[in-house]
């Protein structure tokens, strides 16, 4: 007993007012770390765009069967649906919408049901085959000739241009130069003819984001 009266006696009282500053204190740090990580937090969804053409014997692909296109309601299910991931809208036939950042060129032109490899090109026209008939195959990524493009993850503001032919230099860069680049000006726009990625997001969805916790759709 001795010992407990000893020890709250040496118990140190601290003034009200140093409580009440401290716990104001602690919420204001609190409600600004909660402040900067809503500010900060990025959005889930996945929206960028890309450029490109293919050229089958000096013929540009027209891609205008509406098969070609996805309808905006198939980016809802864009993770259980491939053609959900990268596609095309609206019948413009020049850009490529990316709804996730691991889609591959090559993923693109199987959802068109085109195909590409180092050494074949598959279209609705039949399947193009390099060095056949002496008609050679030529990637060009973003200005530069590349083997192969199935692999190669779909960047922002990609340019590709893929071109089956006999094909000189001057065509191909010229090819490559005539490919429409708007991919930036549809990343920087509200897209609403094309999914939910370039929208504005909800507050409420963003909110419960900040808290860690996924809106349900």
């Amino acid at each position: 007993m001795e010992f407990f009266s000893k020890l709250k006696q040496k118990t140190v009282q601290l003034p009200r007012r140093t409580v009440i500053k401290g716990l104001v204190i602690f919420i204001l740090g609190v409600f600004f770390a909660f402040a900067l990580r809503f500010i900060l937090v990025d959005k889930n969804d996945t929206h960028y765009h890309a450029n490109f053409a293919v050229y089958v014997n000096g013929v540009r692909e027209e891609f205008d069967d509406p098969s070609f296109y996805e309808e905006v309601s198939s980016c809802s299910i864009a993770h259980s649906n491939p053609k959900g991931l990268v596609h095309m809208h609206d019948k413009v036939s020049h850009v490529v919408h990316v709804h996730h950042d691991a889609a591959t060129w090559g993923l693109f032109f199987a959802n068109l049901s085109y195909g590409v490899s180092r050494e074949s090109l598959l279209t609705d026209s039949g399947l193009f085959v390099d060095e056949q008939d002496g008609k050679k195959l030529t990637y060009m990524l973003n200005g530069q000739v590349v083997t192969n493009v199935a692999g190669k993850v779909i960047g922002s503001e990609d340019v590709l241009l893929v071109d089956y032919g006999n094909t000189s230099a001057d065509t191909l860069n010229a090819e490559y130069d005539q490919i429409t680049r708007d991919a930036g000006d549809y990343n920087r726009r509200n897209d609403p003819s094309a999914c939910t990625g370039s929208k504005t997001e909800p507050f409420k969805d963003r909110f419960l984001r900040t808290l860690g916790v996924e809106a349900h759709k």
